[in-house]
């Protein structure tokens, strides 16, 4: 009887221990996630993708929520996340690399690179609609030289343009420090002659008829990158949403690969100012090689390749010459990219995730 009761409390206690293990693990805590997206730069324009899309609702926790701030530039982001009112970014190169920086304030992590390319995104070198028409980068930039150039200082076109004066390429009388904005305002009144763009504010001059791309700056070999961004104690705290806001942003990429005309609309819908066609030349038409064009528009790189770590040295330099940062060397605790790695290994994706080739103004359609 005492054997029999013995076999029956051991069955017993293997079964609730099967029954145990069938068990789902106990799902992740839902997060509250302020994200600051760049709806006027090309290079974050996947953000636009997820958000019109929803993408993050499936790989978020259930019932997680998502405020998503737009941004015109990268500082005020910056200033977010570093007061812990925004926990997840999107910017061009040189803000994210400066917020790398900031480790006494807060710890910020580079996480992933949604965007590299040979300057076909930033920066676009613009001239006024009555400058004469060159036959290739060269003789524009014989041209540009001795008269006035602007540029929006901090930015991807700032480290260019400097790097190309450096470099010989051309030697402007003067350089004029604008915002964005102003550069855009000046060319439509005719009072600039010349200045530095990223997309797609520089397309949207052409499209408008009041400025011209003449070259990029890819020739000399410059490059232009994209980063997402987060809060380390976000990432600690919140392992399963970082994994999941990196599947979300990789399914936004391929969305913009693969459905250039359903992402133009949806980008469309977000921006004030831009017609359908701008917003597809802007990311999808090519440059020719006579302006300095690459065939590939955008490469959706994601991991920390030796490209882009190169991009990151020389931008540290830069922005350690003009006196934004105190040295000219890569943080240590820069990068965090453990949740991309998780999650493009639970996507069986790899890096890079794909790219965008430049096609002719006529592969467009309404």
């Amino acid at each position: 009887m005492e054997m029999r009761i013995s076999s029956g409390l051991k069955l017993a206690v293997v079964l609730a221990a099967g029954i145990l293990l069938k068990q789902p693990a106990m799902a992740a805590a839902p997060v509250d996630i302020t994200y600051g997206y760049h709806p006027y730069w090309t290079g974050a324009w996947y953000g636009v993708i997820l958000k019109s899309q929803e993408l993050w609702k499936k790989h978020l926790p259930a019932g997680s929520k998502v405020k998503f701030e737009p941004h015109l530039t990268g500082p005020p982001m910056i200033n977010a996340m570093l007061a812990d009112k925004m926990h997840i970014g999107t910017m061009g190169d040189m803000p994210s690399l400066v917020l790398t920086t900031k480790g006494a304030i807060a710890d910020l992590r580079l996480v992933s690179v949604t965007m590299y390319s040979k300057s076909m995104n930033c920066p676009k070198i613009m001239v006024s609609k009555n400058a004469p028409d060159f036959k290739d980068y060269k003789e524009a930039m014989k041209w540009l030289s001795g008269k006035p150039f602007a540029y929006h200082k901090g930015t991807c076109v700032n480290r260019s343009i400097e790097s190309l004066i450096a470099k010989g390429a051309f030697k402007p009388s003067e350089v004029l420090i604008m915002p964005i904005e102003v550069i855009a305002s000046n060319f439509e009144a005719g009072k600039l002659s010349a200045a530095g763009m990223w997309e797609p504010h520089a397309r949207r001059m052409v499209e408008n008829g009041h400025a011209k791309i003449v070259a990029t700056s890819g020739p000399w070999n410059e490059f232009d990158a994209n980063f997402t961004s987060m809060r380390q104690d976000f990432i600690q705290k919140n392992p399963e949403a970082a994994v999941g806001w990196m599947k979300a942003e990789i399914e936004a990429m391929q969305f913009l690969i693969n459905k250039p005309r359903e992402a133009v609309k949806l980008i469309a819908k977000e921006l004030t100012g831009y017609d359908e066609k701008t917003v597809w030349a802007a990311l999808y038409e090519e440059i020719p090689a006579s302006k300095g064009g690459d065939p590939v528009n955008y490469v959706a790189k994601l991991a920390f390749d030796d490209d882009v770590l190169a991009l990151m040295k020389n931008g540290y330099k830069f922005l350690h010459e003009i006196k934004v940062i105190e040295s000219p060397e890569m943080p240590k605790t820069a990068i965090n990219d453990a949740p991309l790695k998780k999650a493009m290994q639970e996507m069986g994706v790899k890096a890079p995730l794909g790219e965008i080739r430049g096609q002719p103004r006529s592969a467009y359609k309404n």
